[in-house]
Formats: structure tokens, sequence, C-alpha cells
């Protein structure tokens, strides 16, 4: 396997591990085991990867790398990429199990344009894993204004001056997160549920993932060394270490009781900080680190690339999956053996599923959502005619004070993570 293979391999790994996380914690909290398991890790490292995967083209147009991404094609691929494989998954799951039917006119137009988390107190049981899935749009139409606002800033100055301006913009996340949190809990909010799936209870997650997708092409074009980073991720041990110590606190008594119960607001601020920094954390070593470290090897392997590459499938099947094989199952009385049963048939029944959805649906989608449309073809090489200045060609050329060749930096997933090499996000 290539260098380039590797890291895109780790990627995937890291989506991978997420979708079993959330497998693992929905399938233990039924358990006798509810400690088993990151509650909350899986959604919120989807967070960050996606952050990180979506705005790297705004991150070269920021720094004068690349030119403006185009939001046409950028909304084609986001919607081909998420709704497809949903709609799927929400009509035939209301085909066979009745109970999972949106309720009236409204509660089907809320659940098929991934609404419903706007609606006080609409909660779908069975389909309540689909929260993340509505965040995850909301992401999709904040981005483009967000890094579009935050890039002109910056792109007013010299690079590695616009480099510590959108870092300091994108830091404006964290208080966003904290504020909308705070403001939830001082109104008793969070018995609505849906207050706590906005947009601005995760924001510190994608913008986190953002901020590696910053600092990893500025990196590449020589605009920063990130001589400290660089060291700790070498180090083969430091970020597992660190993540397992993050995971142990996070899981202590600080974060509170395990399982769904009501906690305070430290207690899930404890959690939500832990998981957002181990999910960081992650994504930061297989970006930055050694192929060969622990973290890398352990995502690339050929289990969890697997499981990232089925992951959307994974995660929208496995709830469905839960529920309706604890109405018509019974499980052992043993607890280990309850746990483990548990999990064969979920992921028995679940990871064939998102392996024909991905086949049948999501590729498919994916493919599609790659074609050029005629009319965009048209004007593409209608821009293309001699006189006409290519935005490309103009914008790409870095600041003076960036001028660094790219070629003398390391060749590690900084300069091996193309765009074209990423994984299906």
């Amino acid at each position: 396997m290539s260098r380039r293979e590797e890291q895109v391999a780790a990627l995937t790994g890291l989506r991978g591990f997420a979708a079993l996380m959330v497998v693992l914690v929905h399938s233990t909290v039924r358990t006798q085991y509810p400690w088993l398991g990151l509650p909350s890790y899986g959604p919120v490292a989807l967070f960050v990867l996606s952050g990180f995967l979506l705005y790297r083209p705004w991150a070269r147009w920021t720094l004068r790398l690349g030119s403006s991404p185009d939001v046409f094609v950028y909304s084609r691929r986001r919607l081909s990429r998420i709704f497809p494989a949903y709609l799927v998954m929400l009509f035939i799951v209301a085909l066979v199990y009745p109970p999972a039917r949106p309720v009236g006119a409204d509660g089907w137009f809320y659940s098929v344009t991934l609404t419903w988390i706007y609606v006080r107190g609409h909660f779908p049981d069975v389909l309540a894993h689909t929260w993340s899935l509505a965040t995850e749009v909301s992401w999709y139409v904040a981005l483009p204004m967000m890094a579009g606002v935050s890039g002109l800033i910056a792109r007013r100055f010299a690079a590695r001056t616009a480099l510590r301006i959108t870092t300091g913009l994108i830091a404006l996340s964290l208080p966003v997160t904290i504020g909308w949190e705070y403001w939830i809990y001082a109104n008793h909010l969070a018995i609505y549920f849906t207050y706590s799936f906005w947009l601005p209870a995760f924001l510190v997650c994608f913008a986190g993932g953002a901020l590696v997708a910053l600092y990893m092409e500025a990196y590449a074009a020589g605009i920063t060394s990130l001589p400290r980073l660089r060291r700790l991720t070498a180090d083969r041990w430091a970020v597992p270490l660190f993540v397992v110590g993050i995971a142990l606190l996070g899981t202590s008594v600080l974060g509170g009781s395990d399982g769904y119960v009501p906690h305070t607001f430290g207690e899930d601020q404890v959690r939500f900080a832990s998981v957002t920094t181990i999910a960081l954390s992650l994504l930061t070593a297989v970006v930055f680190g050694p192929a060969n470290a622990p973290v890398a090897r352990l995502m690339s392997s050929t289990v969890l690339a697997t499981a990232g590459r089925w992951s959307y499938g994974i995660y929208l099947w496995h709830l469905p999956v839960i529920v309706i094989l604890d109405q018509r199952l019974t499980y052992p009385d043993g607890a280990v053996a309850n746990l483990v049963m548990r999990l064969v048939w979920v992921l028995g029944i679940s990871v064939p599923l998102a392996a024909a959805t991905y086949a049948w649906v999501e590729k498919p989608a994916i493919d599609w959502s790659r074609r050029p449309m005629a009319f965009r073809a048209a004007d593409s090489r209608h821009r293309s005619l001699p006189g006409r200045r290519n935005a490309e060609n103009t914008d790409a050329t870095p600041s003076t004070e960036s001028n660094t060749a790219t070629t003398a930096q390391p060749t590690d997933a900084a300069n091996t993570v193309r765009e074209r090499s990423l994984p299906d996000e």
C-alpha cells in the first residue's frame, strides 16, 4: 500500500471507528454494561471529520493556494451524499416497522427534510439517531457562509497573517458552543431534546476539524512549520496515552452517571470536552503523524477501513435494527452472553445492509454527483476561451510572505492526502 493509500485508509478508518462506537454505545446501554464505550464520541468524531474534509477547499482559498470553491458543485455533492441513502432507510424502516412511521403529513415532511430537530418536542424514537444528520445538514448550509466571510477578511493580508486571523475566527466557535449549552441549561430547555441538536451545540466540533485542515494546508505550503506538533505526533505513544487518559476522565465520576440519565451542566461539559478532544487528537495524529504510528496503523487496518467505507450505512441502519430486534428476539439472561449476542445480531444485520446500501445507493449517488452537468460544462468551456482569466491560475499563488517551496516539506499526510484521494465524505 502506498503512502497516500495508507493515509486515506486511516482517515476512512477514523470514520469506521466512530460508527462502530455508536453501535457499541447504543447496544451496551440496553445491557448491564452501560459504561462500555464512549458516549457521544461517534457523532462528535463524525462532525470533526466533516469539518476537516469539507473545509479544505476553503482553507486553500483563504490562504491563496486555490480558487474559490464552487458552491453549486458543493451543494450538489452534499445533497447527493446524505439524502439518497437516508431516504431509502427511512422508507424501508417505515414499511417493515409501522411504529417508526412519521405521523401525519407534517411528520413526514420533517422526517424527509431532516428538519425535525427544529420542532420543539419532536423526537422520533426509532429514528432518533438521525438528529446528527440534521445537524450535519445545517453545517452544510452554514459552511459556505462562514468560510466565505472569514476568507474574505483573511485574504486581504499576507498568508501568515491570514492564517492567524482565520485561526482566531475559527476559535470563536468555542464560546458559541459553551454559550449555547449554558443557555439551554439555564432555561431548562434540555427536556425538549431538539435544542441540544442544533448546530451551535456542535459548532466547535466542525470548527476543530476545519482548524486541522487549515494548518495541514498551511504546513504543506510552507506557511508554517509546526515543530512542536510534529515532535508530538512523531512520538509513537504520546497520542495513544493522551487519548486513553482523556477517555478515563470523560467516563469517570466527573462525567456523571452512565447511560442516558440527566447530568449537570458541568458533567455534560466534561463528557463533551473529552470526546471532542479525543476526536481531534486522533485526527491530528493521522494527518500529521507518521503512517507507521500506532494510531495510523490501527485506523488503516482492513477492518476499520472497511467499516469506514460502509460507516454511513452502519450508522443509518443500526438503531432501527436494535429496536426491531428488541421486539422480536429474546436475548440470553447472562450479562456477558446478552451483550455478545446483541452485538452479533446488530452487526450481523447492520453491516450487510450497510454494504448493500453503499454499493447500490451511496456509490451511484456519489458517482452521479461528480459528473459535470451539461449547462455547467458549457459554462466551463465558455470561461476557458482565450482572453478569459482562469481563476485557478490567477488565485493559486501564495503571497510573498508564504512563498516557500512545498517540495521542501516532509512527505507526510499533509502532502499525501489530497482532495481527489479523500474518503467519500
